[in-house]
This record gives C-alpha cells, structure tokens and sequence, in this order.
C-alpha cells in the first residue's frame, strides 16, 4: 500500500497539474502527501544584481515558501482531510524527491519542458527520477485525468519488471474499480524480405500473445476489476501511444528481457514520456540498481 506520495512544484502549469493529480492519488489511497518545492542558487548574481548574497537567498527561499503556501492551501481546501506536509529546499528537486523514497511510495512529477534529444542531454528531472528512484515514478504533461480514471493501461512484455507494473496497475485498477487494460506490442523483424519459412512470423505472434495471456492471467489473479487485452503487431512505442486514450492512465515497467531488450525498453519509455498526453506511471524493480 502507498505511505507517502511526494510531488514536485515550482509554479508552472505542469508542476500543478501534477499536484492536482498526485492530491487526487494520496486522497483515493488514504496516502500522505509531501510537496516539495526548491529554488535554484544559480540565480544569484545573474537576475538579483546589487543584493548582498545572504539576502538573495532569503528572498529566494521566502519567494519559493509562499508560492509553495499558496499551492498547499488551494488543495487543503479541495481536499481538507488530507495529510500534507511542505519541503522548502535549494537545489535540484529530484534529488529531494528521491531523499527517503522507499519502494511503497510514489513520486510525481510534470514533465519536462524540453523533449526528445533535448531532455536527454539536458538531463531532465522526469528522466532521473525514473532511473535512480526506489518507487515508481509518475509523469503527468498538461491538463491531466484527475481521480477516477477512465481505464487503467499496462505496457507488457513479459519481463520481471513487467510483471511488477501489472500488479501495480491491477492495484490501481481495484482502487478506483475501473477497467485494467493490457497491451502487449510486437513485430517480425523481417515483413519486408523473405528469410526462412513464413510460419516463423507466425511463431512470433504465438510467442506475443502467450507473454499477453500470461499478464492478463497474474492481473485477473490480482484485482477484482474488469481485464482486457490488446495485441498489437507494432513497435512498442506505436502499439502503447495507440492503445491509449484521453483519460487514460499509463503504467509501464522501467526494464525489458535480456540487455538488448532492457536498452530497448529504457528508449521506449523514454520516447512514451516525451509524446503521452495521458499520465505515465513507471515502475521499477525493488531491487533494480541499474
């Protein structure tokens, strides 16, 4: 069960947008709820000339405190039961959301401003809390489902890390009793030449859609909601963007089989975080250190 879910916060649409979400989440789950805002030092001597040093950082600390105030009252008024705490912090807030994480919180995020090659090289905080965090990790872009969503959607493919994300979305299936969704995407390497014998193609397709039975059969076992299944003969990264629709929420694992499977499951949740509209939920494994 979720203890704590942690959310970042700096003022921006995407950033609220994520508190909302992650509100909504603690709300649902009987979960505490941190949010944590932290400003930038870097900021000194650039955009604060003729001040004394100890004084811009004051300033910047006060100014972070009261946007930071503003956001915890709007939703103890939304949601006045919930436990909130506030962290005021300099620095990067990744690695603030990731102090203390354990494997049974949560953290959220809005997604970077920069995509594609640009936040990878820029290192965004999306992208490092999905690496180095001990919990899944949510990133919500723009106006995102706030409660109850529509459906629950996994990304399978057969991994062990893929198993962990469809017990994680079966449980969020069963907390907002709405439908669990899982898809699983392939493709034959060679449609466009002939190699070897045409029923390989068909032994792949029986090969995918075992690993999609296999899923469907440990979500059915893990939640009372109701399971569907989707086999898509696409990338994954087509296949997943597909099958989702507004409303939707989306839960991938971080890893996939073997090493050349795990590089090409790392891109593609890194190409999904870039171009979802719907929230993404990644998950690792506990004992994942990679």
């Amino acid at each position: 069960m979720t203890k704590q879910i942690s959310v970042g916060y700096d003022g921006s649409t995407s950033s609220t947008e994520a508190v909302w979400w992650a509100a909504a989440e603690a709300h649902a789950r009987g979960a505490s709820l941190r949010i944590v805002s932290c400003y930038d030092l870097t900021l000194i001597g650039t955009s604060m000339v003729g001040w004394e040093a100890p004084d811009m950082v004051n300033a910047l600390q006060q100014q972070t405190e009261t946007t930071l105030l503003g956001m915890r009252n709007d939703v103890v008024a939304r949601f006045p039961g919930l436990d909130i705490t506030t962290t005021t912090a300099s620095g990067p807030v990744g690695y603030e959301l990731e102090e203390g994480a354990d494997a049974n919180d949560l953290v959220v995020v809005g997604a970077s401003h920069h995509e594609g090659a640009a936040g990878f090289w820029l290192g965004s905080t999306p992208r490092f809390l999905v690496r180095h965090s001990a919990c899944p990790v949510v990133v919500v872009r723009g106006a995102a489902t706030r409660g109850r969503p529509d459906r629950v959607v996994v990304g399978v493919d057969g991994s062990a890390t893929s198993r962990d994300a469809v017990t994680w979305a079966a449980d969020e299936a069963d907390v907002f009793q709405t439908t669990l969704h899982v898809v699983h995407g392939w493709w034959y390497p060679y449609a466009d030449a002939f190699v070897g014998p045409s029923s390989l193609k068909d032994l792949t397709r029986v090969d995918a859609a075992c690993v999609l039975e296999q899923a469907v059969e440990l979500a059915r076992e893990r939640c009372g909601a109701e399971v569907t299944s989707e086999l898509v003969e696409r990338g994954p990264v087509a296949a997943i963007l597909e099958a989702v629709h507004d409303g939707d929420l989306l839960v991938l694992g971080s890893h996939g089989r073997g090493a050349l499977a795990a590089g090409l499951l790392g891109s593609t949740v890194n190409s999904v975080l870039d171009r979802s509209a719907v929230p993404v939920v990644v998950v690792r494994r506990h004992h994942d250190s990679s």
